[in-house]
């Protein structure tokens, strides 16, 4: 069996060992030495096979603190996606196309199970989207944050999963838009959003939300690629022009 093959039957080998013994974040391999015995490779072998699992955010290893289980993380899936975006031919309006069912039932069942902490970060996230002098970075995070609490207030933790890796996207989305129009109409489709999520009413929330992401998708089909600013030297405009974006 050659080198590589080897590796990556190690790296089975520690997957397996990770989910049979019941292993969670935190939690210490056995040490090189050890797995080096135990499946009768050598030590180098077992140290590639770390470092793979350690690429794919499985582990995490230090020196003096051995090898041990990370705690589950979305970076490679959003790695994949940012490579997927970049490479392929694909438009943020098609993203807001998905968006539209995945974050209307986000916002019925936010607005079953929301709780008063989700309520206070929601209005502090709203608070700083409707602060006409936080910088474009500024404005695009509140508004990214106040999407995200959404997914967490559902109670379902498979769609942080699910949005958390395509943030990114949305933060680009976001750029495009509020760098273009200004934040205004943003801040006020998530106040009736909000609005129903306090008052516990899913209908609304899902009427709210398909509103605000359609205005959305229409504002992005509607920017003209060539004529979009560079993210990094845009700065948001004044709060009184009549265009304005979701």
């Amino acid at each position: 069996m050659s080198a590589p093959d080897r590796v990556a039957v190690v790296v089975t080998e520690l997957e397996r060992i990770i989910l049979s013994e019941g292993l969670i974040p935190g939690d210490r391999l056995p040490a090189e030495r050890d797995l080096s015995t135990r499946m009768a490779v050598s030590r180098s072998v077992v140290r590639e096979a770390i470092k793979r699992l350690q690429s794919v955010g499985r582990v995490t290893s230090l020196q003096g603190s051995g090898t041990r289980v990370a705690s589950p993380s979305g970076e490679q899936v959003t790695a994949g996606y940012r490579w997927l975006f970049q490479h392929t031919p694909l438009q943020l309006e098609q993203l807001a196309a998905v968006r539209l069912p995945l974050e209307t039932t986000i916002a019925a069942l936010a607005a079953e199970h929301r709780t008063d902490d989700h309520l206070a970060r929601l209005d502090a996230a709203q608070r700083r989207l409707g602060d006409e002098s936080l910088s474009l970075k500024s404005l695009v995070d509140a508004d990214v944050e106040f999407h995200a609490i959404l997914a967490e207030a559902t109670g379902n933790p498979f769609f942080q999963m699910i949005l958390g890796p395509i943030q990114e996207l949305l933060v680009e989305s976001r750029r495009r838009t509020i760098s273009q129009f200004g934040a205004r109409l943003a801040h006020e489709h998530h106040e009736r959003i909000l609005a129903a999520i306090k008052a516990r009413r899913p209908r609304v929330a899902h009427k709210a939300m398909s509103d605000h992401l359609q205005t959305n998708a229409r504002h992005l089909a509607q920017l003209d690629p060539a004529s979009r600013p560079d993210p990094a030297e845009a700065t948001p405009p004044s709060r009184s022009r009549t265009r304005k974006p979701c």
